[in-house]
């Protein structure tokens, strides 16, 4: 698979990373400077090098941080075998193991040195959001697929009876504009909603408005106003004016989906996640939150730039 001729074919491009050329070329510089920061000192293993390096091997195989970056955006998109990977790319399955992890860890750092990245700490939430334009937050839970546990214990927690399969989950926070604000940590998906939201609780800035639904019933944040669908009654149903408003509630709650839909673009949180290593299940989903919000900010800014030439032309 070579990088510069599928350069050339735009579509085929965003099918194999999910992003544009022009979103791949504002990342690369950034992600270039980590990545050269990081291969001066250590090795692929993660060791710290006797010498300081400054060049690649002439060798090698994914030569270039270009290479690189769309050696990763293609393994997180397309989710596919890591011998599948190697065959795609002439290395092994092993060096594929090892740049994946090397890589999605400077990638995270590439994205966060572009204030892209969620909050992870719910009690930093007021003080980053302050200044925010809407106080309109939606919340709402995320599961993934992952392969099941060898070991009882493991397939215990992490099975999920909603979805009656063994799952990982997050609680993530959006605004209007599909930004996924905060990712709790992740959680086996035995574990309720409700309970990920107590055991990492929120702060949000005084009268804001939180869209939730029952999966979170009883959550209620300090000084935050609660907008959440009624429960059908064990005995009896709903009023015809509790139906209207959890119809008009869901309609705005769609945004979550939208949310969730866009960062489970990459197929490694969509398809059933192979990988056992903790750390690294949770950097995924970090990544696919915070490349969902560099696609969305970035294609509404070319949005707003197209409209403001159409204006002046017109």
């Amino acid at each position: 698979m070579d990088y510069a001729i599928i350069r050339q074919h735009p579509t085929q491009f965003l099918s194999l990373t999910s992003v544009l050329p022009e979103e791949f070329d504002l990342l690369l510089p950034h992600f270039e400077t980590y990545w050269e920061r990081y291969y001066r000192y250590h090795t692929l293993e993660g060791n710290k090098r006797r010498m300081v390096s400054y060049h690649e091997h002439g060798n090698a195989k994914l030569r270039g941080t270009p290479t690189k970056l769309f050696f990763l955006l293609v393994y997180l998109k397309t989710n596919s075998l890591q011998q599948h990977q190697a065959a795609s790319f002439g290395v092994s399955q092993s060096k594929v193991s090892r740049m994946a992890h090397v890589l999605l860890d400077i990638f995270n750092q590439t994205l966060k040195s572009l204030s892209m990245d969620p909050v992870r700490d719910g009690s930093e939430l007021a003080a980053q959001l302050a200044a925010h334009s809407g106080k309109v937050f939606t919340y709402d839970g995320i599961e993934r697929p992952i392969q099941r546990n060898s070991d009882g214990a493991a397939q215990e927690q992490e099975y999920s009876g909603k979805k009656k399969g063994h799952r990982l989950k997050n609680n993530l926070l959006c605004d209007q504009m599909r930004l996924v604000l905060y990712l709790s940590p992740t959680e086996p998906g035995s574990t309720h909603d409700k309970a990920i939201a107590d055991l990492y609780p929120i702060e949000l800035p005084d009268g804001s408005v939180l869209r939730q639904d029952l999966g979170f019933l009883g959550h209620r944040p300090q000084g935050v106003s609660i907008e959440q669908p009624f429960k059908k009654p064990k005995v009896g149903e709903l009023t015809f004016t509790q139906k209207l408003y959890n119809q008009m509630l869901a309609s705005t709650r769609v945004v979550v989906e939208h949310t969730n839909s866009g960062v489970k673009r990459l197929r490694i949180i969509k398809d059933t996640l192979r990988i056992h290593g903790s750390d690294f299940r949770d950097g995924v989903m970090l990544a696919a939150c915070a490349l969902h919000n560099f696609r969305t900010f970035f294609r509404a800014w070319l949005a707003c730039a197209y409209a403001m030439l159409f204006l002046i032309s017109a």
